[in-house]
């Protein structure tokens, strides 16, 4: 096995190790490292598990702002597009408006169709219609980042369970180094007044006191004895579970952070399709699949759509409209301008949370960078071995 396996297989050992059930406080403030214990950063192993999940953080990161970046570019181009149309000269303004008229009067006399059933509302039938060939991608997708945020509450859970649990056995194990250092003195002091007494017996009275100075000295060692291994495995324990403490914050963080990501993208997909979970989404889909037997009747209809369509798609690309196809599903911001408005208070709103996300995913990055680099320079004997470590990491993932 390689150096690069053996070092993988320390991650996955360390992360997917198993935690118990308990609640969790959701407003709990965000824990940090204290890059000067040693005890943490003077194993190897620790280490090691520091820096991969650093880097995992900037690599995630890194993979949001991505996705993030190119849905903001698509936004941004669709504003630059609603600023090209409203320069267009009036006579092409026209021909466009007439285009657009047809195609949302068309579009009308379909929809009256479709709520015959009164199943859905006209809103959410326009919506339906509008990412029809979205849907069932996005239910899977609804689906699937639902369960990951089920997982994610119960890992944090389980961290929050444990660390409790941790934090109960720090205060037992301090108590116990406490109380035997109290009884070691008590027994200290107990040891001294009976050796004294003895020695009183002794020259006062000329007693023989051989046998009470080697039972006072045998019940002192015995006691002195399980005290001192008593308080030294307390010590030991104390030491690990610091260790262990701080894993669970390194990996609370990362929890947190992959939370935060899908709550935001969960948010995203709801408001885009107008509901509040998968499973109101596939409702409404099956019972506006149930209404699709109602297109027979309005096949003359949809031809004419296509035709207009077409023919608006047409008209738009000719004066280097970016993205003409979707403005045949928004069709009426085209000639009304109250509608147009609306739309593009709509796509810098969407635009403003997309940067946000940007921003929060890009400083993600950048704080586990700098704890990267913090952790090289307040243990500048390990930075040859962290520098390698990083290196190796992203020729790693380059060849995946």
């Amino acid at each position: 096995m390689g150096l690069w396996s053996k070092i993988k297989e320390k991650w996955n050992n360390w992360y997917y190790h198993d935690l118990d059930d308990a609640p969790f406080d959701w407003e709990e403030e965000e824990e940090k490292f204290d890059l000067q214990k040693d005890v943490l950063f003077e194993d190897e192993d620790q280490r090691t598990v520091f820096v991969l999940e650093c880097l995992g953080q900037m690599a995630e990161a890194a993979e949001k702002t991505e996705q993030f970046s190119a849905e903001y570019e698509a936004v941004t181009d669709l504003l630059v597009d609603m600023e090209e149309i409203e320069n267009l000269p009036k006579d092409i303004r026209g021909e466009i408006m007439d285009q657009a008229q047809k195609i949302v009067q068309y579009e009308k006399e379909r929809r009256r169709i479709y709520n015959k059933s009164g199943k859905l509302s006209e809103q959410t039938v326009t919506l339906l219609e509008r990412l029809e060939e979205e849907v069932p991608g996005g239910i899977e997708k609804m689906r699937s980042e639902e369960e990951y945020r089920r997982r994610i509450k119960h890992d944090l859970r389980r961290l929050d369970a444990e660390r409790n649990a941790n934090h109960y056995k720090k205060q037992e194990l301090e108590n116990i180094i406490a109380n035997s250092r109290g009884v070691a003195l008590i027994c200290g002091v107990a040891m001294v007044l009976c050796i004294i007494m003895l020695w009183v017996l002794d020259k006062q009275y000329n007693m023989e006191v051989t046998i009470g100075y080697l039972i006072a000295g045998g019940i002192g060692a015995v006691t002195m004895t399980v005290l001192y291994l008593r308080y030294l495995d307390a010590g030991q324990e104390l030491k690990r579970l610091g260790k262990t403490n701080n894993k669970m914050i390194s990996l609370h963080n990362t929890v947190k952070i992959r939370y935060i990501n899908n709550t935001n993208l969960l948010s995203f997909l709801y408001t885009k399709y107008g509901v509040e979970s998968a499973e109101e989404l596939e409702e409404n889909w099956k019972v506006y699949l149930d209404e699709v037997g109602a297109r027979q009747k309005d096949q003359r209809l949809r031809e004419d759509l296509e035709y207009y369509y077409d023919k608006l798609t047409k008209t738009l690309r000719k004066y280097r409209i970016k993205d003409p196809e979707i403005w045949t599903h928004q069709a009426e911001a085209l000639y009304n301008s109250k509608e147009m408005v609306e739309v593009r208070h709509a796509l810098i709103s969407r635009r403003q949370k997309l940067r946000e996300q940007v921003e929060y995913n890009a400083k993600v990055a950048s704080d586990a960078g700098e704890r990267i680099k913090e952790l090289g320079r307040r243990y500048p004997q390990y930075s040859a071995e962290i520098a390698s470590m990083v290196k190796r990491y992203k020729g790693a993932d380059e060849a995946l």
